[in-house]
C-alpha cells in the first residue's frame, strides 16, 4: 500500500498530512497542559499566554537542530531548509528551545519555572506521540528491513539506496509513539501524586523524568533506524540523548536538594 502524503489540495496549494498531524499534536499538547494547570490549581490561562511563544520557538528549534545534524544534505539542497511540509524535525531541538522560551516567559510573568515545566511535560510527550504519525504519511523515520507481522511497506522512492531491494521495514515511528504514550501515562500519574500528596516531591522532577526516560528509549529505538546521522562513527542522536540524560540527572539532583534544604529550613524556623 502506497501512502499519499497529501491530504487534499486547495487550488495549487497542497495540504499535507504531516502539517495536519503536527497541528493536531500542538492542539492536544496545549489542551492537556491547560487542564493539568487547572488540576494543579494554577492559573490555566498562562498556558494560553505561553502557547504562541512555545509554538514558534519549538518549531524553529526542532527544524534548526534537524538541519544542523543533516547539514551535509541541506548544504547541497539549501532551498529545502525551510520546506517544513517535507518533514524533518528534531524533537530535542524543540525541547531545548521550548525550555528556553519557558524560562524567559516565567521570568516575565514571575511564576515558578519548575512547576510550569512539570505542567507542560505531559502535553509535550502526548504531542510527540501524535506527531510521530506524520512520519507514517511521509514514509520516514522507519527502521531496518524486517518480516515481522507489523512491518510497514515503504515505496521504492523512499527507501535508502542500500535497502532498495527490501519492501518492509520496522515502523520505528510507531515504536516511539507507543513509548511516548506510556511515558505520558506515567507523567499524568505523577501529577496525580503531586496533587494528592503536596510537598512530598519537588517541582521539576516530572520534567527530569520526562527528559531522562524519553532519551533512554529513544536511544534503544534509534538502534533500529537506518536514516541516522553520524558524528564520525557515533550516531548524533546518541550524543544528544546522553547529554539530555546528564541534564535530567542534574535537574533531578538540583530540585531534590533544593526541596530538602527548604524542608529543613522550615523545620528549624518552625
Amino acid at each position: 500500500m502506497t501512502v499519499d502524503p497529501v491530504a487534499f489540495t486547495i487550488g495549487n496549494l497542497e495540504i499535507r498530512w504531516y502539517g495536519i498531524i503536527t497541528a493536531l499534536s500542538l492542539i492536544a499538547g496545549f489542551a492537556l497542559a491547560y487542564f493539568i494547570a487547572k488540576y494543579r490549581k494554577q492559573r490555566e490561562e498562562e498556558i494560553l499566554n505561553f502557547a504562541p511563544f512555545a509554538i514558534v520557538f519549538s518549531i524553529i528549534g526542532a527544524r534548526l537542530l534537524h538541519v544542523a545534524v543533516n547539514w551535509s544534505y541541506y548544504s547541497k539542497n539549501f532551498s529545502y531548509i525551510f520546506a517544513f511540509r517535507r518533514g524533518g524535525m528534531a524533537i530535542q531541538g524543540a525541547m531545548i528551545m521550548g525550555i528556553i522560551a519557558l524560562v524567559v516567559f516565567c521570568r516575565i510573568r514571575k511564576i515558578d519555572f519548575w512547576l510550569w515545566a512539570d505542567i507542560a511535560s505531559p502535553g509535550l510527550v502526548l504531542g510527540q506521540a501524535i506527531g510521530r504519525w506524520g512520519n507514517f504519511f511521509n514514509q520516514e523515520a522507519f527502521g531496518r528491513p524486517t518480516n515481522l507481522p507489523w512491518a510497514i511497506y515503504i515505496s521504492p522512492g523512499n527507501r535508502p539506496y542500500d535497502y532498495a531491494s527490501y519492501e518492509y521495514f520496522h515502523p520505528t515511528f510507531l515504536y516511539e509513539s507507543i513509548a511516548n504514550l506510556a511515558l505520558f501515562v506515567l507523567l499524568v500519574l505523577m501529577h496525580r501524586f503531586y496533587r494528592n500528596k503536596p510537598g512530598r516531591l519537588p517541582d521539576g522532577l516530572i520534567l527530569a523524568v520526562y527528559m531522562g526516560i524519553y532519551s533512554l528509549y529513544r536511544t534503544l529505538i534509534e538502534a533500529y533506524r537506518i536514516d541516522s546521522t553520524y558524528f564520525y562513527s557515533v550516531k548524533v542522536v546518541y550524543i544528544i540523548n546522553f547529554a539530555t540524560i546528564i541534564a535530567a540527572l542534574v535537574i533531578a539532583n538540583h530540585v531534590i536538594k533544593k526541596s530538602r534544604e527548604k524542608r529543613i529550613s522550615e523545620e528549624n524556623t518552625g
